[in-house]
């Protein structure tokens, strides 16, 4: 029973990871508070969520003003201008 819930839980993350990058590929430089209202889900999970991400080299950010833009980290495949 317990691997159940474990491989359940393993696709709910692809499945968040997935929509994370679709949505970051579809607009660019979204700040977390963005991001949160647009997917419904808790800003403080998703920043630690996108923290995991970047750490991974899935994702890049950067700091815009107070907030922190993030990118999907094959957005410059599409034509998108490179963020240092």
């Amino acid at each position: 029973m317990r691997t159940n819930t474990v491989v359940i839980a393993m696709r709910k993350e692809e499945r968040l990871t997935r929509t994370i990058l679709e949505l970051l590929e579809d607009d660019p430089g979204m700040s977390v508070k963005g991001m949160a209202e647009r997917l419904g889900l808790n800003r403080t999970f998703l920043s630690g969520y996108l923290t995991a991400l970047e750490s991974e080299g899935r994702i890049r950010s950067k700091n815009i003003g107070p907030a922190r833009a993030y990118f999907n980290d094959n957005s410059n495949s599409r034509g998108s201008r490179n963020v240092k």
